[in-house]
């Protein structure tokens, strides 16, 4: 018997506008499959002693970059390069760009059109959301061909073949991460509950049968439920 072949998965490169968000989600450092880039200003001359720890502690797998000059954007230009060398070496990786400057997104959309698997998350909790949502990045933008958008890592996204009735209840399960059924009968339940008044059992069924055609849901043999939802930041 041949021994599992292991699987090598992509690395996440996570960008961080220290001047923006001005702190470190201590939980992304040291995570498996995960690069953290902390861009500071010339003014960022502070952090703190738990940070700081942390950084040293995973030192192989954080990069510190700090803007040689002051100025407007001048952080954002220098991320932007480092950005653009990372997607060269590694184009196959997921790329988050953990800001709340919305002006990172032109180059977001630029490189996305080029089906690079990059996304902005305003803070920490929208990179957060993602992960927790099985997203490690954002939905690949097709090519400016007219090629449609495709899933990251074979997940599935909102789609316009759901009945309104599903979409609604798949946005309330996007937007309730600790609070989804664990259970088909409970999951059937809920969907009853998000349609109208004397909804039937049956009406619920049909809510998330179209959500497990969709690929939006797995329910095992014994009826455990397992999600595999679009990122909340995209609904």
């Amino acid at each position: 018997m041949q021994p599992d072949t292991p699987v090598h998965l992509p690395v996440n490169h996570v960008f961080v506008d220290f001047e923006n968000v001005k702190k470190v989600n201590l939980s992304v450092l040291g995570r498996k499959n995960f690069i953290v880039h902390l861009f500071l200003g010339p003014l960022n001359k502070k952090l703190d002693v738990e940070v700081v720890e942390r950084l040293l502690e995973y030192s192989q797998t954080v990069k510190m970059i700090r803007s040689p000059k002051m100025g407007k954007d001048a952080l954002d230009f220098v991320l932007a390069y480092h950005l653009g060398q990372a997607v060269q070496t590694d184009p196959k990786a997921y790329f988050h760009l953990v800001s709340g400057d919305e002006g990172f997104d032109s180059l977001v959309e630029l490189l996305r059109a080029r089906n690079l698997k990059v996304k902005r998350h305003s803070n920490w909790q929208g990179l957060e959301a993602a992960l927790k949502n099985g997203v490690p990045a954002a939905h690949v933008q097709g090519a400016a061909n007219g090629a449609t958008k495709a899933p990251v890592n074979g997940g599935p996204e909102k789609s316009s073949s759901l009945s309104k009735a599903a979409e609604r209840f798949l946005d309330n399960l996007t937007k309730s991460a600790k609070n989804r059924p664990k259970k088909k009968a409970t999951l059937v339940s809920h969907a009853k509950s998000s349609l109208s008044k004397g909804a039937s059992d049956g009406e619920g069924e049909k809510v998330v049968a179209e959500l497990l055609k969709a690929g939006h849901l797995k329910i095992d043999d014994k009826g455990a439920v397992s999600y595999r939802l679009p990122d909340p930041e995209e609904r």
